[in-house]
């Protein structure tokens, strides 16, 4: 090992690149992580609820009150266009039922007879006027059909029912359960959403701003998770403020979600300032003293090279340096920096 590093000195003057092999980089433990690009002085950290965003979400609704009676899924489970989620009783979707069943047999009637009469008025029996009026009458029918429809469409339930008044819930579109029923018995009120189906990656995150800084706020900023890494972007800034917490509301569009993000759960969030100002945010642990000047070591094609820094911010899990120091893709070592000094100092280690 110590010729290792002999051999390694040798070909490295004080501050120059130090070439290595990747059997060299994997033998004496060196990790690298990489760097980003923020906004000067995030400000920061604020707490954020997560929550599947409306984009693209189907909420299900009824205008009575129903009751579940069985679940085959519940909230967080994924599930397919057709799949059923639940049954419940409703006594609106049986009148409902026998509605929409009278309706489509007046329409086919409606039908039969502007069909005869427009061969009539055709064949000059009747006038214009008589014709129009059967077809105004189709015409009506068709439409009340369409709303009874509806009222299932809105429900998520089946029109034809095998139990009575018990009927089967289905998903629209694929995705993941944001908001589901909790158990058998459960009531459903009328005009509140009882199913939520959302897009399994449109998340939302909706972080609470102390009034005195949601001026330095601006839609489209930046939005980082509590390591400083680029999680989305502001969408939206409340323009009043709760009085139960005292704070403003940012909701954040997440476009790079976590595994660990979870709709209910809440995290830590740094967002960009107003400024145009740019840094370069490195992982705290990258950035050490040697010679008295702030380094990292930047990982090269061949190796690693010392690059000097100028820190503008300390926190808690990174450090922030200005912008030219680094390139904006850059990879700097997280682990093994007491090796690459050693190195640079002449010696095996430090």
């Amino acid at each position: 090992m110590r010729s290792l590093f002999i051999v390694l000195v040798l070909a490295a003057a004080a501050m120059a690149q130090i070439r290595m092999s990747d059997s060299q980089i994997k033998k004496i433990g060196i990790k690298v992580d990489m760097v980003h690009l923020i906004n000067s002085e995030p400000m920061g950290p604020f707490i954020g609820l997560f929550e599947y965003s409306d984009k693209g979400s189907k909420n299900y609704t009824l205008s009575s009150e129903a009751t579940v009676v069985e679940l085959m899924k519940q909230t967080g489970d994924r599930v397919k266009k057709g799949e059923a989620i639940c049954k419940i009783a409703s006594s609106e979707l049986l009148a409902s039922r026998y509605e929409l069943i009278d309706m489509r047999n007046r329409l086919k009637l409606a039908q039969e007879y502007a069909q005869k009469d427009a061969g009539l008025y055709k064949d000059g029996v009747i006038s214009q006027r008589e014709s129009q009026k059967s077809t105004l009458e189709v015409m009506s029918l068709q439409a009340k059909v369409g709303e009874i429809q509806n009222r299932f469409i809105f429900a998520g339930a089946d029109m034809a029912p095998k139990e009575g008044m018990i009927f089967t819930i289905r998903s629209h579109k694929n995705g993941i359960l944001a908001h589901a029923p909790i158990k058998t018995g459960e009531k459903i009120d009328p005009f509140v959403p009882y199913l939520k189906i959302a897009d399994a990656s449109a998340f939302s995150a909706y972080i609470k701003i102390p009034p005195k800084m949601i001026g330095s706020i601006q839609k489209g900023a930046g939005v980082m998770d509590k390591l400083g890494v680029p999680v989305g972007e502001v969408s939206a800034i409340s323009s009043s403020v709760d009085m139960m917490n005292n704070s403003a509301t940012a909701v954040a569009t997440i476009t790079k979600a976590n595994e660990e993000y979870r709709a209910g759960t809440s995290s830590e969030f740094f967002i960009a300032s107003s400024t145009t100002e740019k840094w370069i945010l490195l992982p705290r642990a990258s950035v050490t003293k040697y010679k008295g000047k702030d380094i990292c070591f930047v990982k090269t094609a061949t190796g690693f090279v010392p690059q000097t820094v100028e820190i503008q911010k300390i926190y808690k899990e990174h450090i922030a340096v200005k912008p030219e120091d680094l390139a904006l893709h850059a990879q700097v070592v997280t682990e093994g920096i007491i090796n690459l000094k050693g190195i640079l100092s002449g010696m095996g280690f430090e």
